[in-house]
């Protein structure tokens, strides 16, 4: 995310110096994007000035030759509303709430006047917005997704098989559906591999007829 950097022009003259380092550590700065604007309380409502501050509806940092407070009440004026956000060089205040949600950064020039800080803060600041929070209560539990195993996701180690026992069983269910009444191991088994037909019959009973001469 870009920051954008708002920097009011006529310093006073004790603070050329400062305003002349500033713009020159800001154009073309990676990640911060530096807008030059007369003073606020001078805005007028058809002015460039005045469309520009229009266009940004994203967190600003505003660097100003005046107090916090002072930038917050030029600033509710002309309709750049706001909450003034803590930061390194003003931390000695909670949030001020405004009439928008925007997170305003405001730079008092007269208090600070070192321009590699004040960059320095620009580019945590900006880095501070650019990380991404999630919320812990909007993942929802996972409950006990990770140890569901469906029977067509399970692997062959998943799914252990006993060859020999499944071989018994198809084995012992043939013999159940082939059982002979009245016979038994190899007998039912004879009995079962020859052929039913009438000429074994014959042959049978011509065997049994020389048995009996």
């Amino acid at each position: 995310m870009r920051l954008p950097v708002i920097l009011v022009q006529n310093p006073p003259a004790a603070g050329a110096a400062l305003a002349e380092a500033l713009v020159g550590n800001l154009i073309g700065r990676a990640g911060l994007d530096l807008t030059l604007v007369d003073r606020f309380d001078s805005i007028a409502d058809d002015s460039t000035d005045r469309m520009t501050l229009e266009g940004i509806t994203v967190p600003s940092a505003i660097l100003d030759w005046r107090s916090e407070e002072q930038i917050l009440e030029s600033l509710e004026a002309i309709g750049f509303t706001g909450v003034r956000c803590p930061h390194q060089l003003d931390s000695d205040h909670s949030p001020t709430p405004g009439t928008s949600t925007r997170r305003l950064f405001l730079f008092d020039l007269t208090k600070h006047q070192d321009a590699t800080k004040i960059v320095s803060e620009l580019d945590r600041l900006r880095g501070s917005l650019s990380v991404k929070t999630v919320s812990l209560g909007s993942l929802s539990p996972i409950n006990g997704a990770k140890n569901a195993v469906t029977k067509g996701d399970q692997t062959p180690s998943d799914q252990p098989q006993n060859s020999a026992s499944r071989t018994d069983s198809v084995a012992s269910s043939a013999a159940d559906s082939t059982a002979v009444p009245g016979r038994s191991g190899a007998a039912a088994m004879t009995y079962l591999a020859s052929p039913r037909s009438d000429k074994n019959l014959d042959d049978l009973i011509d065997q049994l007829d020389d048995l009996d001469v």
